[in-house]
């Protein structure tokens, strides 16, 4: 199986293949040989954008007709029309796809979007009652088989967003039972779909959001929520390596520094200490964070950099409002400058560039 990579990569390689052919290292059939190891990826393109706009539109006019007239039909045209308007695309979109893969793509995803409309419009057409978000689990459900049959990403992420819909429907509601189930499909769709870092990305990101839920529902205290959360990013953050998911690093940085942030602000530790050694607690803690993000920082880490402007920013709200606005961004600006100099200066020396 050949790897997939985008045109600049493949371009890279080329131009560095080319520079050992030139000095003798390798022969113009190993170049060739391996050059025939990579095939670029397709990327988001016009006409791609162009055809699922349009596509989009039309779900869009459709529904929009649908709704316009909804109390004027009866039941049989009603149905009529959702499941024409299903078949009908879908059926073009597999026509279509052999010659025109854009356009024939672009249908089916017009079939997906009238498919979810058709759950809502049933639904309340027949008054089958029930929870909102179990008409997103089922709009999941349908979305995911055919993602995996056409190998198409794109599908795969629009079910992880309706699934992490869904998940925030049911903090209210009944236990998240399919959750047991799709969460393990996601992580398959990711290794299934050439483990696209986007995959993985939503993948860990619905499974933060049932975590969240999980806690939620247990009324557990925003203490103990943020500090979970701080928790789970620093373990993100520092296996990311290991298992070699610099996605994974990425995501993990903007979990610490998200809950961390939040831990910066003395209501969280009310819940174990008064009113004022909350605010030393929380001092204590900001100290304590802000110097951890100054380890990343000396690291490469720039996510890190921009939590801690978050973090004097959201002193200066809280505390130092009364300084002068032109003071604030003057130390601002040179604490910015600084940082940047000393990440420049970091980078020369690995010669690495900056990590996340």
């Amino acid at each position: 199986m050949k790897r997939a990579i985008n045109k600049s990569k493949f371009s890279f390689i080329g131009e560095e293949l080319d520079y050992y052919r030139m000095n003798g290292l390798i022969s113009d059939q190993q170049t060739k040989d391996i050059l025939e190891i990579y095939e670029i990826k397709e990327g988001l393109n016009f006409i791609r954008t162009l055809v699922t706009m349009g596509a989009i539109l039309v779900g869009l006019g459709i529904l929009s007709f649908i709704a316009s007239n909804w109390d004027g039909l009866n039941n049989m045209a009603k149905l009529s029309i959702i499941f024409i308007a299903f078949g009908g695309s879908n059926f073009a979109g597999y026509v279509l796809e052999d010659h025109y893969p854009k356009t024939g793509r672009s249908l089916i995803y017009l079939g997906t979007l009238v498919y979810g409309a058709g759950i809502f419009l049933i639904g309340q057409l027949y008054n089958f009652g029930g929870n909102f978000s179990t008409a997103f689990l089922l709009w999941a459900l349908g979305v995911v088989p055919m993602a995996l049959q056409l190998k198409d990403k794109y599908l795969m992420l629009f079910a992880n967003v309706l699934f992490g819909i869904y998940l925030a429907g049911t903090v209210q509601q009944g236990f998240p039972y399919a959750a047991v189930i799709g969460l393990p499909v996601l992580y398959y769709a990711f290794k299934f779909l050439n483990r696209s870092k986007l995959l993985l990305f939503f993948a860990n990101a619905v499974s933060l959001e049932f975590i969240l839920v999980l806690l939620l529902r247990c009324e557990t205290k925003g203490l103990y929520v943020a500090l979970t959360f701080l928790l789970i990013g620093l373990l993100m953050y520092g296996t990311a390596n290991r298992f070699k998911r610099g996605i994974v690093k990425i995501q993990g940085n903007i979990i610490l520094g998200v809950s961390g942030v939040f831990l910066t602000f003395p209501g969280f530790w009310e819940v174990l200490v008064s009113l004022q050694s909350a605010r030393i607690a929380s001092i204590i803690f900001s100290l304590l964070f802000v110097g951890l993000l100054f380890a990343l920082i000396r690291r490469g880490s720039v996510i890190s950099l921009i939590f801690v402007c978050l973090t004097i920013f959201r002193y200066y709200i809280d505390t130092f409002a009364f300084l002068p606005k032109s003071l604030f961004f003057i130390l601002g600006g040179l604490l910015l400058l600084g940082f940047g100099f000393y990440i420049e200066r970091v980078r020369k020396q690995s010669k690495g560039g900056i990590l996340p």
